[in-house]
């Protein structure tokens, strides 16, 4: 089943939730709780390994982030986060220096890195 939300779209594919945000300029702490909320339901109870792709996100106001450090840490097993570029990288591992998350988390620019990421974390590892 895939999601295809105002804001991003999701699927859960081969034991990964895989998380594609539209384009967008700046996440709010609205957008960041509809969003949240799209991919619990998608998910059912169920925890994940998140790949999340911020590539067409420019930036998110502090509310928005504080929101999915916390509440969106909801059902994640770990969480890969795909960027644009080294400044992005660099702005995202602030991000997550900053926050602490409680589950493993890495910043990526190459989308087949962040996957082999989060093979150890799925929940059937055996699942390809």
């Amino acid at each position: 089943m895939v999601v295809d939300g105002t804001y991003a779209k999701m699927w859960i594919s081969r034991g990964i939730l895989y998380f594609v945000y539209k384009e967008i300029y700046e996440i709010n702490r609205s957008m960041a709780q509809q969003i949240v909320s799209q991919r619990l339901q998608l998910q059912n109870e169920n925890s994940y390994p998140i790949f999340c792709d911020l590539r067409a996100v420019t930036i998110a106001q502090k509310q928005a982030r504080d929101y999915l450090a916390i509440e969106g840490a909801y059902m994640t097993t770990a969480l890969a986060l795909l960027v644009e570029d080294e400044h992005a990288m660099a702005i995202a591992q602030m991000y997550i220096k900053t926050n602490n998350p409680a589950y493993p988390t890495r910043v990526f620019t190459d989308k087949e890195k962040a996957l082999a990421f989060l093979q150890d974390y799925k929940k059937y590892p055996l699942i390809k």
